[in-house]
């Protein structure tokens, strides 16, 4: 993992100018931040940082807006923060100060789009999808109850009238994860499989800029010329010219620099840009409809026939799934030691005894519908050798539930055991793979996960979004050497994904700790076009320093 070098900043606000500035709520000094708030020092990755000297609250745009303003001008750097789940220390403050969002957590208001004919949600950042679900599922929104201007309130009322359901589409593993997060990352999980990722269902975004201004920025307003140039207009009367990478991205999930393609909008520029670019505050997402389920976890003989009943029920058009998710054999396997010592840490039924992998998917179901896929679906599974009465099924809302935490059971196990035996070895820590391939090379990434991991005798398990080409091999070390054995093998995975034209990131994003695996995937002269985008909207290179590109002063 990356070294974060001690950088000390001293903060010297000019009082007559920035009085303003003196009342956000702040923690200052590097041993005070680490005493009384140690979480924002670090995130899901476990990278953490040993500098930080300022650690800021603000509790609304206009403090933001001031803050920034005043670290610009002392050219001291800012690391924002939300919930802190991402996986590449993107959160974690290489130097300066670290700018918690966590005050802006109010939805603000709720109305129905008439052209798209869709209800949207408008959200503060730091709403997190587990409260934005809950709060759909309730029809009470408590902010709108509150404080919602009256055509706010005319729009609530209707939806909370509507007599169809709705949710957020964009389902990542992490619910406690943020909208703002979700957006800056594009954060995309189970559901990509069907919805796509976050990128498909935002509206409109608010960004603020290295100076402090703010962006309203629609979908479908703002796109690229011919020769890929935007003009930025300011409120403060300054154009900031862009010209976005000429490369083009994999035909896959992919979180791996910058979006860019001819004639796109603005607005895609920010979604996934790790916020390196500017600060979101507000989002607008769509809703859909809520439809009756089915889900399925079929079990297979082998992980080469999973693979192989993956490619079938992606062929089949007559079946629309929402996920196809995966488990190996050695995942069951750690999944079915857990259940005995603990049944009801897994709450499902008992998992086969033989060594087998699955295969986990959900799709619409209306039993009074015209359309039965259950048919369809038991031919297909027999076709691919296995046999459909080895399954589970579960149609109700609470059932379908009791699937989802199952999904959630093994990187929480594999965690668990990491963190266990960083008590006796500090150094150690879970080595995740995030690649994805085109459809056509699914079976042979498999092949090299496979064949690689157990001709180097390490502790493995493997699952996720194999629907996407997206499954995450999690290698347990047991020792140092078998960390560093773990790294190697992890760059001839990304280096083989690159030649199939793949990803190197899936859906975690580059942040600190995946820089040097962007560099197999783009070029010298691609990763400077990246950071042509980036000077010209943060000059001083003050947004989170060391996300994507090196922290030159670190």
């Amino acid at each position: 993992m990356p070294e974060l070098v001690p950088v000390t900043h001293e903060i010297h606000a000019k009082p007559a100018l920035f009085a303003e500035f003196q009342q956000i709520r702040r923690v200052e000094g590097f041993e005070n931040i680490r005493s009384e708030y140690p979480g924002y020092l670090s995130d899901e990755s476990k990278l953490a940082s040993r500098s930080a000297d300022l650690l800021f609250f603000p509790k609304n745009e206009a403090e933001l807006s001031t803050l920034i303003r005043e670290m610009a001008r002392q050219k001291v750097p800012m690391t924002f923060a939300g919930a802190r789940t991402g996986l590449v220390g993107g959160s974690v403050p290489a130097r300066g100060a670290v700018v918690s969002l966590e005050c802006f957590d109010q939805v603000t208001s709720i109305g129905y789009d008439e052209p798209y004919a869709e209800w949207r949600v408008v959200a503060q950042a730091s709403v997190s999808l587990k409260a934005l679900g809950s709060m759909l599922n309730a029809r009470h929104v408590p902010s709108l109850e509150r404080t919602a201007e009256p055509d706010q309130k005319a729009q609530y009322e209707r939806f909370k009238a509507d007599k169809v359901a709705y949710f957020y589409p964009p389902d990542p593993t992490e619910t406690s994860a943020t909208l703002g997060g979700s957006v800056v990352t594009n954060a995309s999980g189970a559901r990509t499989y069907r919805y796509g990722p976050t990128r498909n269902w935002v509206r409109s975004l608010r960004v603020f800029l290295a100076n402090g201004e703010y962006l309203d920025v629609p979908r479908g307003r703002y796109f690229a010329d011919a020769q890929g140039n935007f003009l930025v207009h300011l409120t403060s009367g300054k154009v900031i010219e862009l010209t976005i990478p000429d490369y083009s991205l994999p035909r896959t999930k992919c979180t791996a620099g910058f979006f860019t393609e001819p004639g796109m909008d603005l607005i895609d520029l920010f979604i996934g840009s790790e916020g390196v670019l500017g600060v979101v505050t507000q989002v607008e997402v769509a809703l859909m409809r809520e439809e009756s389920k089915l889900s399925m976890v079929q079990f297979v003989d082998s992980d080469d026939e999973a693979v192989k009943l993956t490619s079938r029920l992606r062929q089949e058009r007559n079946l629309t799934l929402d996920f196809l998710e995966f488990y190996s054999a050695n995942a069951l396997s750690l999944l079915r030691k857990v259940q005995q010592e603990a049944p009801s840490s897994v709450g499902m039924p008992f998992l086969p005894a033989e060594k087998v992998s699955a295969i986990f998917f959900e799709m619409s179901y209306d039993p009074h519908g015209d359309h039965q896929p259950l048919e369809l679906l038991e031919k297909l599974i027999t076709e691919c050798g296995a046999d459909p009465a080895r399954s589970w099924v579960a149609y109700e809302p609470r059932e379908l539930d009791r699937f989802k935490v199952f999904r959630h059971l093994l990187p929480e196990t594999v965690n668990a055991i990491i963190a266990e035996r960083k008590k006796n070895i500090p150094g150690l820590y879970k080595l995740g793979t995030d690649l994805a391939v085109p459809d056509e090379y699914l079976a042979d990434l498999w092949h090299l996960y496979q064949t690689t991991c157990d001709g180097l005798g390490l502790e493995w398990v493997a699952f996720g979004h194999i629907g996407n080409n997206h499954i995450h091999v999690n290698i347990l070390p047991r020792t140092i050497e078998e960390q560093q054995a773990g790294l190697a093998a992890y760059e001839t995975f990304a280096r083989q994904a690159v030649a199939w034209s793949g990803s190197v990131s899936a859906e975690h994003g580059i942040g600190k700790i995946k820089q040097k695996f962007l560099r197999l995937m783009y070029s010298e002269d691609q990763m400077a076009q990246m950071k042509h985008v980036k000077d010209a909207l943060d000059p001083d290179g003050l947004f989170n320093p060391g996300d994507i590109f090196p922290d030159e002063v670190a």
